[in-house]
């Protein structure tokens, strides 16, 4: 019987000899630059290939490579938090078994991708050296443009995926669903916290707004169901302006639901509350026309079923107002649901859902 292969638990087990039959090479000498905490923890390092076991010094093969390793290397946190080693699982899943099938993404560059019952390790290529992304801030926005190459690879990745089943796969479970309900359950102690953002009287009311989580996810409509990024804020994307392109990052809450619950998240933290009023319908037509152009169905928002599940999916950006400050920083949170409040009440999905 195969013995399954122990996964470094904290930065210091990632080790040449560790890291080096990972990415290809026999010898390298290997520095951590910095180690960033959070939910996951970002291991930023240089490696630099050495001579090969003949002596060879092939200039290709020695030249620094600027890697990110992600995974669970805080013992502490999944002691504490068993289930976030789920998180961890499910962004291997995405870059061995969806990404590959989604080639149009913009994606830091996977050079291995591994789990085991008390890990799950992906590594990367440190697209902010290597390439000179910069990654954004939710407490920033972005310029239409910028939002709109954005809103065509999330076309991309629901094209690619469209009509994918749970049954199909297995590992796209309901964390998500779980996860918003657990928040609400800590209502108190959030929502009507001392110190938390404004926003309307009734979405404080924890009895309406739970109850219009649960019919959100009770009739998101199946007929647009596909793999969905699920955490599609500003702040899960970067952009290189010598490339003047984005990519997007962080798909640890991937699961399947509605394409728009992508689209209307990220355009309303993306871009500021007069940007989005200005240009939120033409940036929802660029993203059925490359929906269509890249296999998947041909849509419109004519038809009233579209921009109802539309408006519904402004729920996603919910989650902010249920987002306790050891998740996201005060300030970051106070940025998003400023840009949220006007968003919904524009859209109305509280009302909406009430009414079917």
């Amino acid at each position: 019987m195969a013995v399954a292969e122990v996964l470094p638990q904290v930065p210091e087990d990632v080790t040449a000899d560790w890291l080096c039959p990972k990415i290809g090479l026999n010898k390298a000498a290997v520095k951590i630059n910095q180690t960033i905490s959070g939910t996951a923890t970002l291991i930023l390092m240089t490696v630099t290939p050495q001579e090969d076991d003949n002596g060879s010094d092939d200039l290709h093969k020695t030249k620094p490579i600027n890697l990110c390793v992600k995974g669970g290397f805080n013992p502490t946190m999944l002691a504490q938090f068993p289930f976030v080693l789920s998180l961890y699982t499910r962004e291997i899943d995405f870059y061995n078994n969806v990404a590959p099938n989604v080639p149009r993404l913009s994606l830091p560059r996977k050079l291995w991708a591994g789990k085991s019952s008390t890990n799950a390790i992906v590594v990367l290529e440190d697209i902010a050296a290597a390439s000179g992304f910069v990654f954004a801030d939710p407490v920033d926005t972005w310029p239409v443009d910028r939002v709109a190459l954005v809103v065509e690879q999330f076309a991309a990745l629901h094209a690619g995926t469209w009509g994918t089943q749970a049954a199909d796969n297995p590992w796209l479970d309901r964390h998500y669903e779980d996860s918003v309900l657990g928040l609400c359950s800590m209502w108190d102690a959030i929502v009507l916290a001392e110190d938390r953002p404004p926003v309307p009287e009734y979405m404080k009311d924890q009895r309406r707004m739970t109850a219009a989580i649960q019919k959100w996810f009770a009739t998101r409509n199946p007929k647009f169901q596909c793999i969905l990024h699920g955490d599609a804020h500003l702040g899960n994307t970067a952009w290189s302006e010598a490339e003047k392109a984005p990519a997007i990052v962080d798909w640890q809450i991937i699961h399947i639901g509605s394409c728009f619950t992508d689209i209307a998240y990220y355009v309303m933290t993306a871009l500021t509350v007069d940007d989005r009023r200005k240009h939120e319908m033409d940036l929802l037509d660029r993203y059925l026309a490359k929906l269509h152009e890249y296999g998947g169905p041909k849509l419109s928002r004519d038809d009233p079923e579209v921009m109802d599940e539309y408006r519904k999916s402004l729920m996603a950006g919910y989650s902010w107002v249920l987002c306790p400050y050891s998740m996201q920083k005060k300030e970051r949170v106070w940025a998003v649901v400023s840009r949220l409040v006007p968003a919904m009440e524009d859209h109305n999905p509280v009302e909406l859902l009430e009414r079917e």
